[in-house]
């Protein structure tokens, strides 16, 4: 069988590209637990958590690929979460940043477009300097790195090919399946859970949102008439090291493991910008939901604990 069963029940018919990666993959298990028809295209087939759907697996940088999916699948819907969020290597090699984070999502929208599909694309909050608090979606973007650049002209690309896109910035954690390496709330966890001392910026900021809220979220959108940009994130800033304090009181972990750093720009490859928070005003004002502050979000982390 290609796809998830329950078809007579089905919600609607759900493409989600990336379906191995970290958000990817919870998005699988959301939509799948939610009566979705759910299939995933990634580059290799793998058991997520258990959960095992079928794939097409392909290049989705090949445009020929990429039509051939939606022709075959013909979803309601396009989860785009496909992208290279490293910063070093988007900086290192432009070829490989623009190929996956631009070209894919232009691939999808023109191909999504042409049938008039609902296509969800997964943005970042790394588009502005870092000189103020909560972006809006309405602030001029001015990326200070590579990364932020290709995930920029990505935006564009899908919202010049296919006008029925939503795109969604944002900035996730959670807990990942088993083939994935630790993301960033993990690293924390597991670090002060073996009283591993850990460093953390005083003076980064960021809006994170835990990913199975996210995934919440964005159901939400994606079956709205929105089209656009929209900030989904948790609804409180910030630091690196308030977030793992945070972390240790939701968990009941020795803080004294966390130690307070100031940001040393000299010290990345790459530049950084200091504050990435940003505004759910917009969402606020267009769906009843409550995005979670950082302690609700960690509350929900911490009853999804799959370690």
């Amino acid at each position: 069988m290609f796809g998830a069963q329950n078809n007579n029940m089905s919600k609607g018919k759900l493409l989600i590209t990336g379906s191995n990666g970290f958000l990817g993959s919870n998005l699988v298990n959301h939509f799948l637990q939610n009566d979705y028809e759910v299939y995933g295209s990634d580059l290799q087939l793998v058991s997520l958590g258990g959960t095992q759907i079928s794939y097409i697996s392909g290049d989705l940088t090949d445009q020929k690929f990429a039509s051939e999916l939606i022709e075959k699948v013909k979803p309601d819907y396009v989860i785009n979460t496909v992208a290279l969020v490293n910063l070093d290597v988007c900086e290192n090699d432009t070829a490989k940043a623009y190929q996956i984070n631009v070209l894919t999502a232009k691939n999808i929208a023109q191909a999504t477009g042409q049938k008039g599909i609902r296509m969800v694309h997964i943005s970042t909050d790394h588009f502005f300097n870092g000189s103020k608090s909560y972006y809006s979606e309405d602030d001029i973007p001015n990326p200070v790195n590579n990364y932020g650049k290709t995930k920029l002209e990505a935006e564009k690309e899908c919202l010049n090919n296919n006008p029925n896109t939503i795109v969604i910035r944002t900035n996730f954690y959670g807990w990942s399946s088993n083939a994935h390496k630790l993301t960033f709330g993990e690293w924390l966890y597991e670090s002060l859970y073996y009283k591993k001392p850990i460093n953390l910026f005083t003076d980064y900021y960021f809006s994170p949102i835990e990913v199975t809220a996210l995934a919440e979220a964005v159901e939400l959108a994606m079956k709205s008439e929105f089209k656009g940009v929209i900030n989904i994130a948790g609804s409180e800033r910030c630091s690196k090291y308030e977030f793992a304090i945070a972390l240790a009181d939701v968990f009941g972990l020795d803080k004294q493991m966390i130690s307070a750093v100031k940001m040393d720009p000299q010290s990345f490859n790459v530049k950084r910008q200091p504050d990435l928070s940003l505004s759910n005003d917009k969402f606020n004002r267009l769906f009843d939901m409550e995005l979670p502050d950082v302690k609700a979000g960690l509350l929900r982390f911490k009853a999804t604990r799959r370690i």
